[in-house]
């Protein structure tokens, strides 16, 4: 695993921690947020994290976590 995936992981587990359920939503503002003001290079980073967030919560959901 790459820092920079690392980075994205620690970034969704963070999300998730501190939203719960609502973690996605809350990224999603997040990406709005970023495409309104035009900043692919942090819009990037939140896709990835975005897509991270969606895989960890349908995991912990499988594993009977969420």
């Amino acid at each position: 695993m790459t820092d920079n995936d690392q980075e994205i992981l620690s970034a969704a587990e963070n999300m998730i921690e501190r939203y719960g359920d609502n973690a996605l939503q809350e990224v999603e503002l997040r990406v709005l947020e970023l495409e309104s003001r035009n900043q692919l290079d942090a819009l990037r980073l939140w896709y990835e994290i975005r897509e991270r967030v969606k895989f960890l919560m349908k995991t912990q959901t499988h594993n009977g976590k969420h």
